[in-house]
């Protein structure tokens, strides 16, 4: 017999045995604190209740002690429970019910009139829900005014500066007190509580009900948008969202990166966005601190890059689908003019040249030592300019997404090859689509994306790509985007960068030289050429034309 047991059968006997208490009525009133502590500072003890729900019954001596109903003690509000009759047996549907039966007890000392008279929105909450759900039961802390620096908001730090929590269907416990002093030196500290949550107010208080703490949160994100509307329009085509609406729960909102009641100031603390980055993609963080950029952050040069100003901070795109400029040239303006200085570019040397490979090769491509490379080819309508997806594949092969790959890898080795890509593209445009296979040269693991180095350890070697069987050319990928965010990988032979079935669906992505097809080359030239000649041509024959228009303009405008 344990020592818990023990005690609380000697204090049974001891009850029995003094006449104090022989003498005394069958219905006597527990009054003594100690004797109900004598089970209930058991951890074990709880209730099974009808719909299997489990209630706990353990008290905590000491918080106990510290509640405001501390001196009150177990009588003050369970009058029914006696020596004699102790409802153990008694049968409870559920939680919601318990807490009910036992809020009636609330009233006896705080009466209806005096929780209107102090705190109006007593009738709206009591009429929708029990004094337990927003106070808790045996650990209720006394109320007190906090001086929030906003009048308005003193009212609701009545309740909320207490340990307050609501509870989740799924049985999640959700604190929803707030710490002044967060809240007061947070962004939003001169704003008013109902600025946020503009449903409530001095006597309305809705009691919401969610599923879990995450579909909380993403109801609550949406308060951000009542006065971010840009910037919430830009998370709405972000890779983020995309995960969200494609069933990913855990995909970020607002509130998961910036906080809510606490929320610091991106410009006070960029680490801020570090710190929320690294929620999710930790894996990243070594290869980012052991870069330039993370050793620069390091070493306090506030100017070095951070998550964001890379991948920007709130219309994040896929990595398969950023735009390469858009990141390093953000802070490296000139690298047109540094590059241009060694990349040669036969048969004509111009500054556009660099950028044309800043269009097809990501910076890292080059400048992470020891990665290894590989060209993606993500599939586009040409027209639209955008990526198509699964779903409008799906929709041209008029199939799901089990028989989308037989549609595509046709002879079902699981690499897909220059002939497939051409049925591919014959079958898309058949239903209207101009397709195009945007290429893109970039490292095959994300962590190698951000382990950047100087210039020093950067790849300047032409040959690299710019001869038949290029080292870097070797492994090649097509990307389908997918719902969700993440897209689809699939394996290409290299042929497909040289083959005569890819010229024109492969058109935008080509490196002089890189193939054994003199062909392409001799288009290429005369492409670019072709170019030069079209513009100069049409200012040639205005100049040579100018007169004959002088004088049509002269008759237009009447005998003078």
């Amino acid at each position: 017999m344990n020592n818990r047991k023990f005690l609380s059968i000697f204090v049974l006997i001891v009850f029995m045995i003094f006449p104090i208490y022989a003498g005394a009525a069958k219905t006597v009133p527990v009054s003594n604190t100690q004797l109900c502590l004598a089970c209930h500072t058991d951890k074990t003890l709880n209730k099974k209740l009808i719909n299997k729900e489990i209630l706990s019954l353990y008290i905590n001596t000491s918080d106990f002690a510290r509640s405001v109903h501390g001196k009150t003690g177990c009588s003050g509000c369970h009058p029914d429970v006696t020596m004699d009759n102790h409802p153990v047996s008694k049968k409870i549907k559920n939680k919601k019910e318990f807490a009910a039966n036992v809020a009636r007890n609330c009233s006896v000392c705080h009466t209806p009139e005096q929780l209107r008279k102090r705190l109006p929105i007593h009738s709206s909450l009591a009429a929708k829900g029990s004094c337990l759900e927003c106070h808790g039961s045996h650990y209720i802390m006394a109320s007190a005014v906090q001086k929030t620096g906003v009048k308005d908001n003193q009212y609701c730090m009545t309740c909320h500066s207490r340990k307050l929590s609501m509870s989740m269907k799924n049985g999640e416990t959700l604190a929803v007190s707030v710490d002044e002093s967060s809240l007061r030196n947070s962004v939003h500290g001169a704003l008013k509580c109902i600025d946020c949550h503009k449903e409530f107010s001095m006597t309305q208080h809705p009691m919401r009900s969610f599923n879990s703490k995450r579909a909380y949160s993403l109801a609550t994100a949406d308060n951000c948008r009542k006065c971010h509307e840009k910037i919430y329009k830009q998370y709405e085509v972000s890779v983020h969202m995309e995960q969200l609406k494609g069933g990913n729960a855990k995909a970020p909102t607002c509130v998961d990166c910036h906080g809510d009641h606490s929320m610091a100031g991106i410009k006070k603390n960029k680490n801020i966005g570090i710190a929320s980055c690294n929620k999710c993609h930790s894996d990243m963080n070594a290869s980012y601190e052991a870069s330039m950029h993370g050793k620069a952050w390091k070493k306090g040069d506030e100017k070095a890059p951070s998550c964001s100003s890379c991948h920007s901070a709130h219309d994040i795109a896929s990595g398969m689908t950023t735009k390469i400029q858009e990141g390093c040239l953000k802070c490296h303006k000139d690298m047109g003019k540094v590059h241009n200085k060694w990349l040669s570019n036969p048969p004509l040397k111009l500054p556009s040249f660099a950028f044309a490979h800043f269009d097809v090769v990501a910076c890292a491509a080059c400048h992470s030592p020891g990665a290894e490379r590989a060209v993606y080819l993500s599939l586009y309508d040409r027209w639209k300019g955008t990526p198509l997806s699964e779903e409008d594949l799906m929709k041209a092969f008029e199939t799901d997404a089990n028989g989308l790959m037989a549609k595509i890898d046709l002879n079902s080795d699981g690499i897909i090859d220059a002939k497939e890509m051409w049925k591919l593209f014959e079958h898309l445009l058949k239903k209207g689509t101009i397709a195009t296979f945007t290429g893109k040269m970039d490292v095959q693991k994300p962590q190698e994306a951000h382990l950047l180095g100087g210039k020093a350890e950067a790849i300047k070697d032409c040959a690299k790509c710019h001869q038949p069987d290029a080292e870097l050319f070797k492994n090649v990928f097509i990307v389908i985007k997918k719902a969700g965010g993440k897209p689809q990988i699939l394996k290409a032979k290299a042929d497909v960068l040289n083959s005569v079935y890819t010229i024109v669906p492969a058109s935008k992505f080509y490196a002089l030289g890189s193939t054994s097809i003199e062909l392409f080359d001799i288009l290429f030239v005369l492409a670019l050429l072709g170019g030069i000649a079209v513009p100069i041509g049409h200012i040639s024959l205005r100049i040579i034309t100018s007169p004959l228009r002088a004088l049509r303009r002269m008759g237009k405008g009447g005998k003078k």
